[in-house]
């Protein structure tokens, strides 16, 4: 039939029934993995109507008998429903034949939002589906039963899948064009508005026919226009021995249809709560995609030359679509997955070496991720990065993907929740890290910078406190520096004062790699702990503590030479080292200081008494016994009131 079919009269059918003594009713039942619109082409052959009228019969259609393209993804309630009732489906089969029944195992599909036609090109940008499905010729001529003898075999729900390149029941590469016209299948002509099913209006095709005109006739004329209608199951070809890049492919297929496939402790998905069965799609779309832009820096990760040649047709083609667009505007499809069943595998297959080690928490995956990135982020728009950001993959891929600068995660110009992934697995939580690193930790592990400078300088070894406390809050918990920061209760001015000091200090003589490794070693000694101090419930339990006036009047016992301690700035003055003391915080950011920058007063009175307790050159006498006391009283305190020290 290479023609359009003339009208027919349509019966006032309201259930789909058999359509002939013998018929059992089972040929309405769907095949396995069976899609929607492959049901409806069924059922349209079996009956000799039109698709568009199966819809009706079966409460699917909308106006103009359009069938929704968004059906594919879900059903709404009332269609699923009707469709049930109508066909005579038990409860659940008709989701069954939509997309949503793999969105548990597919995180793209997850991430749909329905209604509109922008749900399209979100699809193709995130690979959750096509609407236009590859094919298996020999899947389409059935498996020899009576039912796909008669009507052929199912179209597969998984083929809409970007990842489905290839069949694993026949060995075979998947096709996506139809052999006589080169169309896609279920791919809109010009003149028809996207959908379920193209020529919806067209009866009496084969399920297994092309629906596409041969040409596009005159808009809003009653020509007559030739299809297609050539047989996409009839270039089935006999099982042969693979070549070994198609047996790569199929052995990666094999693992894409498990992960592709729910079982029944699988849960939806979504940006914070993925499992790594989830992730394994995830990063896998990811690393294709980091294939693709950093090429043909990524070459080496082909398998084979042949898989690489694939790869380089696929990016030839996408770069000449990229730059064949108009000035300031957007190229469609630029993350779209390739069309060619081939190309797919082979890009896959290279982004699979990618990952190769992944889940070992290997530093190697980020050596080989970090030149493809930087190629990729340094050749494309600005917003590349970002848009790996905003993936949901793996903490692995995440670190491996994330541009870092002296130790920190670059902030970009978005934030996002992949931001705060760590940078490294550790044994410790970002509570157990103070805002200021312990001066015992310093001395056991910083010897290498710190004998480099002046014994009597205290402020260079406070800045590195300060941000090395920031790398290990880092570590544990992610996130840009400003972040980190704003955990610790730093003072957004004050920790970028300390990395500038130290930038000046080590970045020209080469020294930042000895802070890195500093750093390394603290967080090795924090996980191999037993005990660990909560900094954080030390800052919480102080945080409006003020010493007893009986204890303070207990630390200046016998200390006569010392003036105004019963005034309320001393008070004030040993209520801000104590709770530095306790939280190895930083005094000018303690309650005490924070509550008269709040209520708008001078500070310079408190910082000027804790000063003169404080500058080397007063640690004698009164004084210097005085600031002995306070440290004793911390310590005390710490022992026996402050809730701090908590098993791993």
């Amino acid at each position: 039939m290479n023609c359009r079919p003339g009208p027919f009269r349509q019966p006032r059918d309201t259930k789909i029934r058999p359509i002939d003594s013998t018929s059992t009713g089972t040929e309405s039942l769907p095949l396995p993995e069976e899609s929607l619109s492959g049901l409806i082409l069924r059922l349209a052959y079996r009956l000799n109507r039109s698709p568009a009228r199966i819809a009706s019969l079966c409460g699917l259609s909308r106006h103009q008998h359009r069938l929704p393209a968004e059906y594919l993804i879900a059903l709404p309630a009332e269609a699923s429903a009707a469709l049930e009732a109508a066909a005579s489906l038990s409860k659940g089969e008709a989701d069954a034949l939509t997309l949503s029944a793999m969105a548990v195992s597919y995180p793209p599909l997850a991430t749909m939002r329905l209604g509109g036609s922008r749900n399209m090109a979100s699809a193709r940008r995130t690979w959750a589906f096509n609407l236009s499905s590859r094919y298996c010729p020999n899947c389409l001529a059935g498996d020899g039963s009576i039912i796909q003898n008669a009507y052929g075999g199912p179209w597969r729900l998984r083929w809409h899948i970007p990842v489905s390149f290839a069949c694993t029941a026949h060995s075979r590469l998947l096709e996506h064009r139809c052999p006589q016209c080169g169309g896609h299948p279920n791919e809109p002509s010009n003149t028809e508005r996207q959908g379920l099913t193209t020529q919806r209006t067209i009866g009496g095709l084969h399920p297994a026919q092309c629906r596409h005109l041969l040409v596009s006739g005159p808009v809003g004329t009653n020509v007559r226009t030739p299809l297609c209608a050539a047989r996409l199951d009839q270039t089935a070809c006999a099982a042969e021995q693979p070549d070994s890049d198609l047996v790569m492919m199929l052995a990666l297929q094999r693992r894409i249809d498990r992960h592709l496939t729910p079982t029944k402790h699988s849960h939806p998905t979504s940006n914070n709560y993925s499992t790594p069965q989830q992730q394994f799609l995830s990063d896998l779309i990811a690393a294709a995609q980091l294939i693709r832009l950093s090429w043909p820096d990524s070459a080496r990760f082909a398998p084979s030359s042949t898989t690489a040649d694939l790869i380089a047709r696929h990016v030839a083609t996408w770069n000449a679509l990229r730059e064949d667009r108009s000035p300031g505007r957007r190229v469609r499809n630029a993350w779209a997955a390739p069309h060619e069943p081939a190309e797919s595998g082979a890009l896959l297959l290279a982004a699979d070496t990618l990952l190769a080690d992944q889940g070992q928490h290997s530093p190697a995956l980020r050596e080989r991720i970090q030149p493809l990135a930087n190629a990729a982020f340094s050749r494309n728009h600005a917003n590349i990065s970002a848009a790996f950001r905003r993936m949901d993959i793996s903490p692995d891929l995440s670190r491996a993907l994330a541009q870092r600068s002296l130790g920190f995660n670059r902030a970009g110009g978005h934030h996002h929740a992949r931001q705060h992934v760590p940078s490294r697995q550790c044994q410790f939580g970002i509570e157990h890290v103070p805002a200021l690193l312990p001066e015992a930790w310093i001395k056991a592990h910083f010897g290498d910078l710190t004998s480099l400078w002046d014994p009597i300088d205290v402020w260079k070894p406070r800045h590195l406190r300060r941000v090395a406390s920031l790398n290990l809050v880092e570590m544990a918990g992610g996130g840009p520096w400003p972040q980190c920061a704003e955990v610790l209760g730093i003072p957004w001015t004050t920790a970028q004062r300390s990395l500038t000091v130290l930038k000046r200090i080590l970045l020209p003589g080469g020294l930042w790699p000895l802070l890195d490794t500093a750093v390394e070693a603290v967080a090795q000694e924090l996980d191999a702990a037993a005990l660990h101090v909560d900094f954080a419930a030390r800052r919480r339990t102080l945080s409006t503590w003020q010493i007893p006036v009986e204890d303070l009047a207990a630390l200046t016992v016998g200390l006569v030479r010392l003036t105004d301690v019963e005034s309320s700035s001393t008070r004030a003055a040993v209520t801000a080292l104590v709770w530095a003391r306790v939280t190895q915080g930083d005094h000018l950011h303690s309650p005490s200081v924070q509550a008269l920058r709040d209520a708008q007063q001078s500070t310079k009175p408190l910082v000027s008494a804790i000063g003169q307790l404080q500058t080397p050159c007063n640690r004698r006498g009164a004084r210097f016994r005085f600031l002995q006391r306070i440290s004793e009283y911390a310590d005390y305190l710490t022992q026996t009131r402050v809730e701090g020290n908590r098993c791993s």
